[in-house]
């Protein structure tokens, strides 16, 4: 019996053993550093650091502004002037940096517009949203609607 308590004590201290051996291998040595004020920073420490280093991607809707004034003015009007530009643009920083060289890429997909208008019970009575199964048959939304100005249809009617 003595036997058994012994091989089960080995096997015990060695998994633990084995444990602490791949950790030091996984966990990284500035992992759960404290800041001064004793609270924990990001998951590792190291890692504010390293993504400080980082080439920014996004610009906001106010960059985008200092050229574009005229459509900046209108939409911060409008129905989508919660959004940012880089919301149906996508990252715009490269092109903020060289306007020339680099051009905001344009999703005209039906799918874009769904992540937002395409029914969902959860949202506010006066969002506008459309069955898009049984809304414009197929077709793009940019075909009727200007993204810019939405509620007017490309053919000058309101909607």
């Amino acid at each position: 019996m003595r036997r058994i308590h012994a091989k089960a004590l080995t096997l015990y201290l060695s998994a633990i053993l084995i444990f602490l051996i791949v950790r030091s291998f996984i966990v990284p040595p500035t992992f759960g550093e404290f800041t001064d004020d004793y609270t924990y920073r990001w998951f590792r420490g190291d890692s504010v650091r390293e993504i400080m280093q980082l080439d920014m991607k996004f610009a906001t809707k106010e960059m985008c502004a200092d050229c574009h004034k005229e459509r900046y003015d209108f939409l911060e009007n409008g129905a989508h002037r919660t959004l940012s530009c880089e919301t149906c643009h996508g990252p715009s920083m490269k092109h903020v940096k060289d306007p020339k060289k680099y051009h905001p890429t344009v999703d005209t997909t039906r799918e874009l517009c769904k992540l937002c208008h395409e029914y969902n019970p959860t949202r506010p009575a006066g969002f506008p949203q459309k069955f898009t199964d049984e809304h414009g048959y197929g077709r793009m939304c940019v075909e009727c609607h200007d993204p810019h100005s939405p509620w007017v249809f490309k053919g000058g009617v309101t909607e």
